[in-house]
């Protein structure tokens, strides 16, 4: 295989992922999906990613107010009050 049959057949790859990549996205949209739910399906979809950092900051783009809700829900409830009382 010479180069330019490698350079097409990437190409050829890359636009077979892009055309798969978009008829998914249309086969979501087609289920009447709201703009929340978009958002959690893109929040779902970024934990499947290998990159760990990548995966990170997409649910931070996507939704900002997560780590807010992760560090509340992973507060400790002591009984009558606070800690210190």
């Amino acid at each position: 295989m010479n180069e330019q049959e490698k350079i097409e057949k990437e190409d050829i790859d890359w636009l077979n992922d892009t055309k798969k990549s978009r008829d998914i996205a249309l086969e979501i949209m087609r289920f009447g999906v709201t703009q929340h739910q978009i958002r959690l399906i893109i929040c779902n979809l970024a934990l499947e990613l290998e990159d760990r950092e990548m995966m990170i900051a997409v649910r931070k783009l996507v939704d900002p107010d997560q780590d807010e809700a992760i560090h509340q829900q992973n507060k400790i409830i002591h009984p009558g009050g606070n800690e210190d009382e």
